[in-house]
């Protein structure tokens, strides 16, 4: 039998402290454990990771700014096509590696699997199939086409990555979707390759053990979200509503303590003048840098609440939903009603009360003293929560497409 390989393009990949490479990191383990070799080819530095099969492709747009015809040409297509990281050359220089990988593995059984965002991993397997007839799994994190992430893009930009989409759907022989919206959406939007799209949600590494950490002795409740506010990620309609019940005497100031920790676009957070006010006052702290996962993870566990801020997108489910229900803290959720983030939270079996991002001033006051009102004991998740999202048991259902794509 001919050697299954799977040629891996994810720009973001561990050690890097990006939470979009944790995903390709659990199928890279629990493939290889399956009998798969896998080649990871990335954008992240691997460092000294010892007994890694990957390789380091560096970014030319991150690593050599302003070097040459190249790198203006990449800006004019960030700006002007398809706005944010594309990894556009890194996507050509990838395509190469991949390439000269699998001309000294000539026998394999292979299998082309590429993780979007960035786009440049896509481009990457796209290229790489023009050369050669290959089998491509394209993964996507986030929805492509229609992302409620996308502000401010012209009807041309948004056409474009319409266009993007359908044409990896037409590609791809299986598009990967980790949220059930997200697949429903693009089989209703595309029927006519419905049957390529399979979902397998984010989760979490059930090797990785959490140790118990009892809460610090402190007069103030601690709310903390952790990791970067971007994209429509607005925190500013609850921060409104903390301050009205504070100004009304529902809340007192130095009761509570919001933390938000981790960079941050300017326009979601309120205006400076609020920030200092309530900085003055004593319940808010912002940290505006990224800090290592083990770090963030002890943040979350020395609070008494964890705050989940996606009040832009009714389909996505941002990585440290998975993280929060592990540690088992009350979960505050600004969100859309009647999205998956609530279903996994109703049925994970964590406490949590949720802030609609369209409902009145009235009913989000209500709603954040309904969420104050909760003990703040850890609850560990439920058997289901367990079951569902271990990332062992989807990579299992990915090997399970590998096999349907060669007929074994």
């Amino acid at each position: 039998m001919a050697e299954p390989i799977v040629v891996m393009f994810a720009y973001h990949f561990p050690p890097e402290n990006v939470i979009g490479g944790l995903r390709p990191f659990y199928f890279y383990k629990y493939l290889s454990r399956m009998g798969y070799r896998c080649r990871v080819i990335t954008a992240a530095d691997p460092g000294k990771v010892p007994e890694a099969d990957w390789e380091y492709i560096p970014d030319p747009f991150i690593t050599r700014p302003r070097d040459g015809l190249g790198w203006q040409l990449e800006r004019a297509v960030r700006k002007l096509l398809i706005p944010a990281v594309t990894g556009f050359r890194w996507s050509l220089l990838a395509s190469r590696a991949a390439h000269a990988f699998l001309f000294s593995n000539p026998d394999a059984e292979i299998t082309i699997y590429s993780t979007f965002p960035p786009l440049g991993a896509h481009f990457a397997a796209l290229l790489l199939i023009r050369k050669k007839r290959l089998n491509w799994i394209a993964d996507s994190r986030d929805p492509l086409g229609d992302n409620p992430s996308h502000i401010g893009l012209t009807s041309f930009q948004q056409g474009l990555y319409r266009w993007l989409e359908r044409l990896i759907l037409k590609k791809a022989d299986i598009v990967i979707v980790n949220t059930d919206a997200v697949a429903e959406k693009l089989k209703n939007t595309y029927p006519k390759y419905q049957a390529r799209v399979h979902l397998i949600w984010n989760g979490f590494d059930p090797e990785d053990q959490i140790e118990e950490r009892p809460l610090p002795l402190r007069a103030s409740r601690v709310l903390s979200h952790t990791g970067e506010l971007y994209g429509g990620r607005t925190v500013t309609p609850l921060l409104n509503s903390i301050s009205r019940l504070i100004n009304s005497g529902q809340l007192k100031a130095d009761s509570i303590r919001i933390r938000l920790i981790g960079p941050f676009k300017r326009d979601s957070v309120p205006d400076t003048e609020f920030l200092k006010r309530a900085s003055e006052q004593g319940w808010l702290e912002l940290v505006a840098e990224q800090v290592p996962r083990q770090q963030a993870r002890r943040i979350a566990q020395d609070s008494d609440g964890l705050l989940l801020v996606q009040p832009q997108s009714a389909v996505q489910v941002p990585g440290k939903l998975f993280e929060y229900l592990r540690l088992g803290r009350p979960v505050l959720a600004f969100i859309l009603p009647g999205t998956p983030i609530e279903r996994i939270l109703r049925q994970s079996g964590v406490p949590y009360r949720c802030v609609y991002a369209d409902s009145s001033p009235q009913q989000m006051d209500s709603a954040v003293m309904s969420f104050f009102g909760l003990q703040s004991d850890a609850c560990q998740a439920n058997s289901w929560f367990r079951e569902q999202f271990d990332a062992q048991r989807q990579t299992e259902a990915l090997d399970v497409l590998i096999r349907s794509i060669h007929g074994r």
